[in-house]
């Protein structure tokens, strides 16, 4: 029998060759598996996080007291409660918390979601402040103190009038709020000749009110200032009345703003002296010049026209004022407030009147 002789002693050839094939495929399997696989083009990951890091100088912009423009927001409703809770006690003023709301959702939209202050205007520049003098147009979140006196008040004895007034208004969401008014002094004079000023309080008002529509450039509202006759009919008080008025707010252009509305007054108690339908209205126009994180912020200078139309009864006494005024931050949103109105036209139940406020945005 022949046997294969090993070549120098060792294994022979063709063992040796199948050992040394199989050693190079191990090495190329482990090769293969510790290697990291081309990585294709446009898969540079730490890139793509650098590409959407915003970086410490790239914040979201704020834009409630006029500085910068509004981002859209997602709706978050809730029950009617949470969003009135969350509306008086959240943060209203966070970036992103608003959106616009169209007239064709009135009835659909709004109702459940918190109030949120919306944008300072197109541009950022126009706050939605209230100014004494001028209908409103807007929802608040605030109170304010208010001082007013008139000079030349049409009585025999004591020709000036104080008066003092304490004003809340709560959004309980995006569509419904409440001002409440509670005149705290009222002194003036009377016909009374054994008395040269009589003082008390005013008549208490309150307002709830409809937001029809909001978007960045305007704003609508309805309203109901319903009177509520607690005062003296000596100090010419004692009125119940009902006043609904349509009233808007408006950015055209820039930093102005124009603002206004109408309504009539319908007298509920007809055996008093006042007790005649008026036709109420206001139209104003402004425009701001400081930001709002400067001495002076939000300084906006504007003028007023007010008139009241008797729309029965002795048209005489219709009543045409106009004047100017201004407001600007003091600062931990406190703002002062300045109206002087002068009678130009009509009947001149006083010559002028001035009219100053310190209000607080919370």
């Amino acid at each position: 029998m022949l046997r294969t002789q090993p070549v120098g002693g060792g294994w022979p050839r063709a063992r040796r060759l199948a050992l040394a094939a199989a050693a190079l495929a191990l090495c190329a399997q482990a090769a293969g598996q510790g290697a990291a696989p081309p990585t294709a083009p446009g898969a540079d990951y730490a890139s793509l996080a650098t590409e959407f890091d915003p970086g410490p100088g790239s914040e979201e912009p704020e834009f409630f007291a006029g500085r910068g423009d509004a981002p859209e927001a997602p709706r978050i409703e809730t029950s009617l409660l949470g969003a009135a809770v969350d509306s008086i006690f959240g943060d209203a003023y966070a970036p992103g918390r608003w959106h616009p709301l169209p007239l064709r959702t009135f009835f659909s939209e709004g109702w459940n979601e918190a109030w949120a202050g919306a944008p300072a205007g197109k541009n950022g520049t126009s706050p939605r402040h209230g100014w004494l003098g001028a209908f409103q147009g807007v929802f608040y979140r605030l109170w304010f103190v208010e001082f007013g006196y008139a000079h030349g008040v049409d009585v025999p004895r004591g020709s000036q009038r104080y008066t003092g007034d304490y004003t809340l208004f709560l959004p309980l969401n995006r569509r419904f709020e409440v001002m409440i008014q509670a005149p705290f002094l009222m002194a003036n004079g009377t016909v009374d000749p054994l008395r040269g000023y009589a003082s008390g309080v005013g008549d208490l008002r309150f307002a709830p009110k409809l937001m029809l529509s909001e978007s960045e450039g305007l704003s609508q509202t309805l309203s109901m200032l319903i009177r509520v006759p607690t005062g003296s009919t000596t100090l010419g008080e004692g009125i119940a009345s009902l006043d609904p008025r349509y009233e808007f707010w408006s950015n055209p252009f820039g930093s102005w703003v124009v603002r206004g509305g109408g309504g009539p007054s319908i007298p509920l108690n007809p055996h008093h002296a006042a007790a005649t339908t008026t036709l109420i209205g206001d139209a104003a126009i402004g425009r701001f010049f400081r930001p709002h994180d400067v001495p002076f912020g939000d300084l906006v200078v504007y003028a007023a026209c007010n008139y009241k139309v008797p729309l029965r009864g002795d048209v005489t006494s219709t009543y045409v004022g106009v004047g100017p005024g201004t407001r600007f931050h003091v600062g931990r949103n406190y703002f002062l407030l300045h109206y002087w109105e002068f009678a130009v036209a009509g009947a001149h139940p006083q010559d002028y009147t001035v009219q100053s406020a310190l209000l607080k945005i919370f």
